[in-house]
Formats: C-alpha cells, structure tokens, sequence
C-alpha cells in the first residue's frame, strides 16, 4: 500500500515565553511578510499560522497595507489561520474563556476570510475532557493534538474523540510533535523519519508538519519534497493542509476508535503536571479577572441593556483579549523568563482594573439613575440567575453611628465588624478636622435574600437602632466558634472540626505542609534529601471573634522552616514565614470559609494547606471546564513510567478549576478555591486533599529532575534564572470547605458561585468619596429614570444543572443564557427558567450562537428539558 505523506507548513508561534510578545512582534512583522511573498509566489501551496488570530491581530494593527493580500490568501484557502484567538491551556482555563477565545478567533478570522474550523492544539500541556463538546459546539468537528495520550489509552493516531454527551470530533494525534518534519528540511536520510511517523497509523493518509517554535519559512520545501520522492518507493510526499489530511482519511472509509476523557500523560512528551502552581499570584490574580468578566461585567451589562444603557461589546471584548493573552499556554503556566512574567502580570492588572472599573461605573450610573433614589440607599446587585439567600458584607459611610436598615420595608438585622471614623475636611499639613466633617465607615455583616438577575435596594436611617449586635473578641484557649452545622477550635496549635450534622469529629482538620522544591517554573519535584515539616499553629496567636451572624477564629503568628534547600539538608530552621489565618462561620452557611495571608521568605520549597478529611476513597472529582472529572489517587502508570520510557512521573498531582471532592459511602468534603489550581490526595488508608498553595523556585527549567529526567524544558542550552517565581512577597489565599456524608456535582458549583461570587453594591452618599475608584468625580444620571428594582429571570425551579453564563449575543440582537449538566449521569428534566421581562421569542443554540429560527418559542418560560450527561445548552432570547 502506497502512503500518502501530507506535508504540512506551518510556524508554532509562542506568543511570549523566554522572551517577550514585544520582542517577538518585531520577527512576527518580518515572518508574516516572508508569508505572504512565498505564497503569493507560489515558493508555497499552503501555510499555517499556528491555529491563533491574536498574531494576526498584531500584525494587521502595524501593516494595514496588507490585509487584502492576506485575506486574498486566506479566501483561496492558501493561508490557514484561526480558530483560536490565542493557543490556549485547557486544564486551569475556565469554559467560558475557552469559548470567547474561539468566537473571538473565529469572527475576527471569519473577516479575513475564514476561519479554519480545526482544533489544533500542537503545544498545550494537556488536553480536557470538555475539548469535544466545546469544538462541536463551535461548529468544529476535526482536532490535531500533540501532547497528553498514552498508548494504553489510544495506540492509534486517527480516531474519534468523544465527550460524555455525544459529541465527538475526528482526532489525530502529531505524537511525534509539530516539528517532527523539520528533518525533511535537514536530512536526507528519508527512511528514519518517514518510519517515525507510519509508525501507530492505521489510515493511508499519514500527516508530516514541517515548523516549529517562531520558524522561518522554508522556501526550499517544494525541492526537498521532490528530493524525498525520489528516493521512495512505498510512500509519496505531497504540500498539504489539515483540511485535505481529514478529508482523505474519511474517504477510505474505514472506521476509527472511539475514546473518551482527558489528555494528560507523558509517555511520549512532557506534559508538566505540577505546573498549575507554578506563580500562584498570576493564577489568583486571572482566576479573579476570569470570574468577574463572567459573573458580574458580562451579567451587569446585559442589565444595565434592559434599562437603556447600551451593551459595550467591542469594551467586553477588549477586556477579553486583554486576558487572553494570558492564556496561552506557557503564559498560563508562567513557564516564562522574569520579564515575560512581570508582562503578563501587568496584564493581568490592567484586566482587573478594566473590570472592576465597568461593574464600579455600571452599579453607580445605574443606583443614581433610580426613579426613587434616596440619600444613603444602597443597591444591591444579583448578578446570579437564582435568588440569593445568604450573608454579605458591605461598607457603609454616615455621618450617625447609629443606623437601621430596611429591605421592602422590612427592618433587618445586622452585625458591626468594624467601625473607623474619617474626616472629608481637606488635608492640610497640621490635621484639625472640624467636628462637623467626621462621619463612620462601618463594616457590616447581614442576611438577605435578593431577587435573580438584577438589583434592589435597601434604606438607612440614621438615628435609629438597627444593629442587633458587634462582634466580640475572645482569647480563651479553650473556646470555640460555631454555627448551625459546625464547631470549631484551636488547641494546642490543631485545628479541630466538629460536624453537628453527622456527629463526626474532624481532628487536626487542617495544617500546612511545607517542603523542598528542587523543580523549575514547569515542575514539582522533589530535592534527592528533604526534610517535609508539619506545620501548626502552636506559636500562633489566637482570637475568637464572635457574633450572632458571623464568627471567625484568627490566628497570626510565624511558621518557622529552613530558609533555603541548605538549610533544609543541615535541618536548620532560620526562615520565618509571617501568616494571619482566618477561619470563619456564617450562619446558615453549610460551608467554612479561610483565608491564609502570608509573606514567602523562603526559597525553593513548596507549601500546601492539607485538609486531614480521613476519607477512604480511591478516586477524586474536580470541576473541568463544563462538568466534572473522577481521577484516580494512584495513577495506574505509576510503577512502570520509567520503564515504559516515559518522559516524566505521572504523580497524582492535579488541577482543579474551583473546587475537588473526595467521597466514599459514609463522609464527603469538598474543598473550594479561589485561584489555586493544583491538588494531590495524600495518605494511605483514609485520605486527605493537599491544596498546593504556592511553589518558589529560580529556574525556568533545570535538567535531571527526580520527577523529571533528562534536559531541561524551556531551553535545554541554558539556565535561565527567575529570581521572581521565588515569590519573595506578601501572598494571599483563599478557599472554603464543605464536610458532609454526600456529594452532588450540581450542588457544588451552586455553592461555589454563591462563595466565589460577590454581589456589587453602591451607596448613595457624599460623605465619603472614595468608596470606589471614581466616585470623587461627579456622574451624569440616564436622562430617563430606571425602575427602582429589576429582575429578569427566575430560575429557581432549575434542577441538578449549572448556570454557565449570561451575556449579549455576539450578534448584538438578542442574549444567551447556559446552563450545563456536570454530572455522567442524564437528567431527564433540567427544569425552566422563568423570564421576567417580556420577551419575543427564545430558541435553543450552540456556542457559535447559530439558531435555527424554525425552531424558536414565544413563551416566557423556558424549558431546558432533558440533558445527556455533561451536556452543554445554550439558549438565545430575544426581549422585546
């Protein structure tokens, strides 16, 4: 049988990684030019462009000139770009990033030409369970991937890569990497490389990229090619593209395997499993950006639409660009020289600032645009499409200490946390405010329940008793806080947890891990002697402040642990790690809330928070991008790696998006995070979950590692120091945990959106002018008065689904709400959501948002209907 070789030229473009996205734009401008000339010449049939429009983008934005020459060699299908904005990592990316990266790279691609509807991933650091569903959804049904499967899950190049619900795409795995052919370009030994890539083929049609990282054109491709062939004689070299690959090998008609699950093994390139620790301030800061973008800025502009305030799309997207250039898989994994990391922090923050900029303008323009505002109200936002009945925190400046608070005219309790007195005299070098200028910023806790999907109001009244209680300070060693569902205490420097519920004691519930690093920014791995130290509270100072709705225990206090991998050998002890810890408790809530702040003045270790769930379970769940994922405690590779050839240890280290649960038939607990992204389960008869709080290490990538033999990743020819990712710097941590006897996938990411999500408020005051950034200039109020309350959906009667997200279409006509099933499990009836605004029509669409007008309904209650396990739906409304 005579192969068909499919020559494939491409450039792997990394955005930035040792080197910066500014120092590679000047080679991108001149590689882009050579592009187009060996194309337009025909020196080239066809060119791929790494699968990523942001270098695109950037091109265009300095060569306007010549985008009717690349969109002419695009629309000919000679250029191949798209379908991604950026080449993005799959595993620590929540899904709603993952789908604006590909409607943005596909609309922008679409307008140059045409998009390619290919999932090509030839470099990211794994591959999620989700990737099937959410390319088929995008109208994608063909992926070409590098790293991750195994051969005991898949031997095979060619077959069919499936999700849970169904949906599948036409897979070909490039195992030999997208530089393999560059040996066609330097050899002239033909039969190495061409066995090199049959080998594992069942189909006819065998693919041979020619590229790699940031590579010229080859212009002599045409002569190598005709080189080669004359030295074949089973096998033929022909210019291709992946369009033409896929469609030959469905012309043979044979029929292909079918595989589900995620892409995480080594077995035949590196794949990095404890990189989602690496730069814990990077993946707490795009964690945060990701979460607003998506539960506040996008919910909040969809409302203020509904009330005449114009949907900014064009703004939203830039913000998403903005952070999707972070998502790139080096960029995500920080796997970068310090440079190109303090780049992307600083895009990082200005992602943050933009956001919280658009909810801080959008909650005050409308609060001030209110047919009934009031001085001193307060709008409070949902921005959830679910009533919220849970405590909230708000700041509120008055000129009385004394206040009530009224919602609908019903008077409700509150609890003072704090109260600080300011003057708004101007500053003056010798300080003597006038006493009329003082007023009280007053931190609060208290219950409300808040309608879906919009915001209300709640009243002040100065003078008037309204604080049921303060919060109170108690050192007593042997005291406690608790709530309806838990007790817990300090003793002896333990942390104990009692569940009142199931009447089960939890001792020494939580600690802190800490342990020599001996890895680089792409690796854990463990120093050839360490010393691993248990850490308590035992020097801590303990408080308990306690209140009717809220209480807390705080603990500050140093963590002493060797300050360097020498000391750490010689089991010297003379680094001091400064921490506060607060542990708090709300009533009502069935969940236990920490936060760890600590200042790193260490190097090359790694800590982590280690829940003691004493749990006997053989599998954990975490959240994936839509659903869930079971993993096995011990990786079934583990014994054998090094002797299959392995290029690293599958370790049962992890990453989590939010949230990992461990289960067995009697005890369940879940731990939620914000922006730590990597867990292990520990212990052998009854398990625990180790949360990887941070790495610090000073290499991008070192050689012979324990964990990883051979050279070193990033740059195999030199060390490159990252004095930065030793993260000499104050660090803060949050997270929160759920201890029961059952577990509900659904559940869980309901409770993780109610934790992690904030709700937005603005008090209408002039008092203070910097409760928010801007407040301190003056606001022009919508020339029509807004409703004092608005909510546009009730989706209470929702049931064992996932709300995903509510934004304007990208068509700008109407608006699309998601829901998704996280469990491998079908649900016959996902229940309805209940519009509440007039509405023309709605219909079910897909992520690409193509709707089938045909099949559209005009009633006000949506019916999601049954779902397949994890499956996705999207649904497009049109108000009217």
């Amino acid at each position: 049988m005579t192969n068909k070789i499919h020559v494939i030229a491409h450039t792997h473009w990394d955005y930035e990684w040792y080197f910066t996205s500014n120092e590679s734009f000047i080679q991108l401008c001149y590689h882009v030019d050579e592009v187009i000339k060996a194309l337009e010449e025909n020196i080239l049939d066809y060119y791929m462009l790494d699968g990523q429009m942001s270098i695109v983008e950037d091109y265009l934005e300095v060569n306007p000139e010549k985008k009717d020459r690349l969109m002419s060699l695009i629309q000919k299908g000679k250029l191949k770009v798209g379908p991604w904005y950026t080449q993005s990592d799959q595993m620590i990316i929540r899904g709603e990033s993952l789908v604006r990266n590909l409607q943005l790279g596909i609309e922008l691609g679409d307008s140059l030409g045409g998009a390619d509807r290919l999932g090509y991933i030839p470099d990211a650091f794994g591959q999620s369970i989700d990737m099937p569903k959410i390319f088929s959804q995008m109208g994608i049904d063909k992926s070409v991937f590098w790293r991750g499967l195994s051969s005991d899950k898949m031997e095979q190049r060619e077959f069919f890569w499936e999700s849970e619900d169904g949906s599948r795409v036409v897979a070909y795995n490039i195992k030999d990497g997208y530089f393999v052919g560059v040996q066609l370009i330097e050899s002239d030994d033909s039969e190495p490389l061409i066995n090199q890539i049959k080998k594992d083929t069942a189909s006819s049609h065998i693919a041979l990229p020619v590229g790699g990282d940031q590579r010229y054109v080859d212009i002599n491709l045409k002569e190598r090619i005709a080189g080669y062939n004359q030295n074949l004689t089973k096998d033929q070299l022909v210019e291709s593209n992946y369009d033409n690959l896929f469609s030959e090998i469905k012309s043979e008609g044979q029929e292909l395997p079918t595989i589900q699950g995620e892409f995480l093994n080594a077995e035949v390139s590196k794949i990095h499993r404890s990189i989602y620790s690496s730069r814990f301030d990077h993946k707490y800061l795009n964690d945060k950006v990701e979460r607003r973008l998506i539960y506040q800025v996008e919910p909040l502009m969809a409302i203020a639409d509904r009330i005449g305030i114009p949907y900014k799309k064009e703004l939203v997207d830039k913000i998403w660009k903005l952070n999707l250039r972070n998502h790139a898989h080096d960029s995500a994994g920080s796997c970068n020289s310090d440079k190109t990391n303090q780049a992307i922090l600083q895009r990082l923050i200005d992602a943050d600032q933009l956001s919280y900029s658009v909810v801080d303008y959008l909650t005050r323009k409308i609060s001030e645009s209110r047919d009934e505002i009031k001085e001193n109200q307060i709008t409070v936002f949902n921005t959830l499409p679910v009533r919220r009945n849970q405590m909230i925190k708000l700041k509120v400046s008055l000129a009385h200490a004394d206040f009530a608070i009224y919602h609908k005219g019903k008077k409700i309790a509150y609890e003072i946390i704090s109260v600080e007195k300011h003057s708004n005299d101007p500053v003056r070098k010798k300080e003597n405010p006038s006493p009329e200028s003082y007023y009280f910023e007053s931190e609060i806790v208290l219950p409300i329940e808040l309608n879906a999907m919009g915001y209300e109001v709640l009243d002040i009244v100065e003078g008037e008793k309204g604080a049921d209680s303060t919060q109170s300070v108690d050192e007593n060693p042997f005291n406690h806080i608790e709530n309806e569902y838990y007790r817990i205490n300090c003793v002896d420097g333990q942390l104990n947890l009692y569940n009142k519920v199931s009447d089960t004691l939890y001792e020494n519930f939580l600690f802190i891990e800490d342990s020599g690093d001996d890895g680089d920014n792409y690796d854990y791995s463990p120093p050839e002697k360490d010393r691993i130290i248990c850490l308590d509270f035992s020097e801590g100072h303990v408080q308990y402040v306690k209140g009717e709705l809220e209480s807390s225990l705080k603990i500050s206090g140093l963590f002493t642990i060797p300050v360097n991998q020498d000391e750490r050998n010689q089991e010297e002890y003379n680094g001091e790690v400064p921490y506060e810890c607060c542990i708090t408790l709300s009533q009502g809530a069935e969940g236990v809330d920490f936060q760890l702040d600590m200042e790193n003045k260490a190097f090359d270790h790694r800590m982590r928070l280690v829940v003691n769930g004493d749990v006997k379970a053989d599998q954990s769940i975490a959240d994936t991008p839509f659903g869930t994922i079971s993993r096995p405690v011990i990786d079934p590779n583990l014994e054998s790696w090094q002797k299959s050839g392995w290029k690293e240890e599958p370790t049962g280290i992890y990453p989590m998006l939010n949230f990992v649960n461990l289960h067995d038939g009697q005890k369940s607990i879940t731990a939620f995070s914000k922006g730590i992204k990597e867990y292990e389960i520990i212990g052998s008869s009854s398990k625990g979950i180790a949360l990887t709080l941070f790495r610090a290490v000073g290499y991008l990538g070192k050689p012979d590692l324990l964990r990883r033999p051979g050279v070193a990743s990033g740059n195999q020819f030199k060390y490159i120091e990252t004095p930065d990712s030793q993260l000499q710097k104050k660090l803060k941590f949050k997270f929160s945990f759920m201890v029961g006897d059952t577990f509900s996938e659904a559940a869980a990411f309901t409770y993780y959106q109610n934790y992690a999500v904030s709700v937005p408020y603005y008090q209408h005051q002039s008092l203070n002018q910097f409760t928010t950034t801007l407040k301190y200039f003056v606001m022009q109020p919508l020339p029509e008065t807004v409703p004092n309350s608005i909510s546009l959906f009730d989706a209470a009667k929702v049931k064992d689904v996932v709300f995903s997200s509510f934004h304007k279409s990208r068509d700008g006509k109407g608006f699309v709400i998601r829901y998704f099933n996280p469990a491998d499990k079908k649900i016959d009836d996902g229940g309805e959501v209940m519009c509440l605004k007039a509405i023309q029509f709605w219909g079910f669409t897909n992520m690409a948002e193509t709707l089938n007008e045909n099949e559209t309904y005009q009633s006000e209650t949506i019916q999601l209907g049954a779902f397949k396990p994890k499956e996705i739906k999207t649904i497009y409304i049109q108000f009217s």
